[in-house]
């Protein structure tokens, strides 16, 4: 742990993870030519775009009172998360625990544990959210992302405005993301839909579907999607659409970007870039993290799709 005495500046922290650059990717897909425009959330402190989200929580307990140094959090996380509160835990002054499934790839595990966090693995999503409540019960402190409006409000009022900013004058039809914890979809939706007028559209896996209430769950590879519940932040009143993606498809879209365009992104990047194709518009997606924490799932092995190799990849610029 830091310091007790050390002072955190708030403002200039916010510096490592607050600012992912934005690209155009320009492609065809059945005769027609459209742009995407994702944010590459990678450019961050531990590689995601959690780091915002778990900085806003943190935060956000500290100023309020409810957190206080050397206090213990536990989380239920499928990587990301846990990863991002881990590192920024040491800013806080408080000792983090990570509930999460076997499942979750090696490289999450092991970063974890890299950056000084306590990990706990279970069966699956459902007993890591009951054990998660024992823990609670002994004194731990659950910041709860999938239900703290903190992760709505930072998406809202920060993961939103570079794309507000840079693409007001951009003929943009649509926001298409991912639903994990929801933070982002509702957030960056919202004020998407506010302020570019844009339609919402939400990604979850073709094995889980959850939000279109099409049961039963089953196990995908689509990692930080769909974690076994509809989140309390997941605002169905924001959402257009709803389109399925299967792990095979994200998984080809993924190593498609990354051989193509040297954009090394991870699973769910591959299946937003999809989900933004199918929506036959010009289209606005999050890039969440990259391809580093897959090395040792089926990301690596070569996957063949229909669906990916009928889009072609025409430009790409920063913007």
């Amino acid at each position: 742990m830091l310091d007790r005495n050390m002072k955190i500046d708030f403002s200039n922290l916010s510096i490592l993870f607050m600012h992912a650059p934005i690209v155009e990717i320009t492609y065809k897909y059945k005769e027609k030519v459209r742009k995407v425009y994702a944010s590459l959330e990678w450019f961050s402190l531990t590689g995601s775009i959690k780091d915002k989200v778990a900085y806003a929580m943190l935060r956000s307990g500290v100023l309020k009172g409810k957190l206080k140094r050397g206090d213990k959090i536990i989380e239920v996380s499928s990587g990301n998360m846990g990863l991002s509160l881990v590192a920024m835990s040491k800013f806080f002054n408080v000792k983090p625990t990570i509930i999460m499934p076997k499942s979750a790839s090696s490289e999450r595990k092991k970063l974890i544990k890299l950056y000084g966090g306590e990990l706990v693995l279970t069966e699956n999503f459902k007993e890591a959210f009951k054990l998660c409540k024992e823990y609670e019960k002994a004194g731990y402190i659950c910041l709860d992302q999938f239900s703290n409006l903190d992760n709505f409000k930072v998406h809202y009022l920060y993961s939103a405005k570079s794309f507000v900013e840079k693409l007001k004058d951009k003929k943009v039809c649509a926001f298409v993301c991912g639903v994990g914890t929801s933070g982002t979809l509702s957030g960056v939706g919202k004020k998407l839909k506010e302020e570019l007028k844009v339609r919402v559209c939400a990604i979850e896996p073709e094995k889980s579907r959850l939000l279109s209430k099409n049961p039963p769950y089953k196990k995908h590879m689509l990692e930080g999607l769909s974690d076994e519940i509809v989140p309390h932040l997941y605002d169905k009143k924001i959402v257009d659409k709803i389109f399925q993606i299967s792990d095979n498809d994200a998984m080809a879209m993924a190593q498609k970007l990354s051989n193509d365009l040297s954009l090394g992104v991870g699973v769910s990047s591959g299946a937003n870039f999809l989900g933004a194709v199918l929506s036959q518009e010009n289209a606005i997606t999050i890039f969440p993290d990259d391809n580093k924490k897959y090395l040792s799932t089926k990301l690596t092995t070569i996957s063949s799709s229909k669906l990916v190799d009928n889009i072609e990849f025409l430009g790409l610029k920063v913007l």
